[in-house]
């Protein structure tokens, strides 16, 4: 059933066969006791030359990860209900896998805690608390935490399996990325964040590496910082989930306690910086990059990239700002400008916008801005009144001035 599974991931992955054509034939496979690879063949969605590479590619994997992981936790081969079946990341609070929850007989991300925090009370406590309340939380933008616990003491939690590349990846792989595609992903990012900010949770850890897309270009964000306590600056100093240096912001690199949405934008912001820059806000040491967020003005983006609309600028130095009350008080005020910025890139390479709702955004967030300038025309129309009486008060006490002079 393991390589079954593996079997599976593989061609997935492969863009060979799809999810849905994957579960049918697991299905099928376990109905009627032959392998995988044989239904996939049988009901032709893999050729047989096809699938008999796939075996000798899933052998040559599974003897290398057996060599790889003869000291680490892939010995121990199951967490709980999830099979182990490949490292795909590492970080602060701990290391990624690639898993197949057994039950269900699907593949998930499962986090595994590092031994020092899941030796920490306090941590553990917060750790369950909060994951377990992230179960709660669905959004097409959200990457879904599914199940939170522990394993012979080790905690763990498990969250949806994406199929797809992280900003990281396209900015590795195709250093600027395009003005279009960057706001496209900046809007994605600031609905969940307006979801996230609704239900009084702050990622607090923005950044490429937690910003995945699809293959239909949905953006996906994931690792939610769920601990936030006296543990982030030991965190931060690791290079961590909890606040990588690089997109944090100034208020978190203080380590405020009080944080907020606005924090979120600042990160959001100077991950746009990087996708449209191909370089983060500041280099140096972890120590200096902090000290940067909070005292050191953030470059210019127009003159490292002139093609970056005017606008889009704009946004990005409001989104930047130190002082937490000068920049975008909430996802909703910045994603109507990431809309409205949306609609003039399509006016001028004359397509529309794609969708009702994309279309009712702009209306909205064009309905907001005209009030703004109506309230600031009524204010200007009623200090223009008051000047106008002040200037009429002046002139008649200095017509009654001059009339007693003359009297005298």
């Amino acid at each position: 059933m393991d390589n079954d599974f593996r079997y599976g991931q593989l061609a997935i992955e492969g863009r060979l066969i799809t999810p849905d054509q994957f579960d049918e034939a697991m299905t099928v496979s376990s109905n009627k006791g032959v392998p995988v690879a044989e239904v996939l063949v049988k009901t032709r969605a893999l050729d047989a030359q096809t699938a008999e590479r796939l075996t000798k590619a899933l052998d040559r994997i599974v003897r290398d990860e057996r060599i790889k992981s003869e000291d680490g936790l892939l010995a121990h081969s199951q967490i709980g209900g999830y099979k182990l079946i490949r490292r795909i990341g590492e970080g602060g609070m701990g290391e990624v896998y690639v898993a197949e929850q057994l039950n269900m007989h699907r593949m998930v991300a499962l986090k595994v805690l590092h031994e020092k925090w899941a030796k920490d009370e306090e941590f553990r406590k917060r750790f369950l608390l909060e994951a377990r309340s992230a179960g709660k939380l669905s959004h097409q933008n959200l990457i879904q935490v599914y199940d939170v616990g522990k394993y012979q003491g080790k905690y763990y939690f498990s969250m949806a399996y994406i199929d797809g590349v992280t900003v990281e990846d396209l900015i590795e792989d195709e250093g600027l990325m395009s003005i279009e595609q960057t706001i496209d992903i900046a809007i994605q990012t600031c609905e969940v964040l307006k979801y996230l900010s609704a239900n009084d949770i702050v990622h607090r850890d923005i950044k490429p590496a937690n910003i995945m897309l699809t293959k239909d270009q949905t953006v996906k964000l994931g690792d939610l910082g769920f601990i936030q306590s006296v543990h982030d600056a030991e965190l931060m100093q690791d290079g961590t989930t909890l606040g990588t240096p690089d997109y944090i912001s100034p208020e978190q690199a203080r380590a405020d306690r009080n944080l907020d949405v606005r924090s979120d934008i600042y990160s959001l912001g100077a991950t746009i910086f990087h996708m449209l820059a191909g370089a983060t806000l500041y280099d140096g040491t972890c120590s200096q990059v902090m000290r940067d967020h909070i005292d050191t003005d953030a470059p210019d983006i127009g003159a490292i990239r002139k093609e970056v609309p005017q606008e889009l600028q704009r946004i990005l130095v409001k989104m930047l700002e130190k002082d937490i009350e000068k920049r975008y008080q909430s996802a909703e005020a910045l994603m109507a400008d990431l809309e409205l910025l949306k609609i003039d890139a399509a006016a001028d390479d004359g397509s529309l916008p794609a969708s009702r709702s994309q279309i009712m955004n702009i209306i909205s967030a064009e309905k907001g801005r005209i009030q703004h300038l109506t309230k600031n025309l009524d204010e200007v129309q009623q200090n223009v009144r008051l000047f106008q009486i002040l200037a009429i008060a002046g002139w008649v006490v200095a017509a009654v001035f001059l009339a007693m002079l003359l009297l005298k």
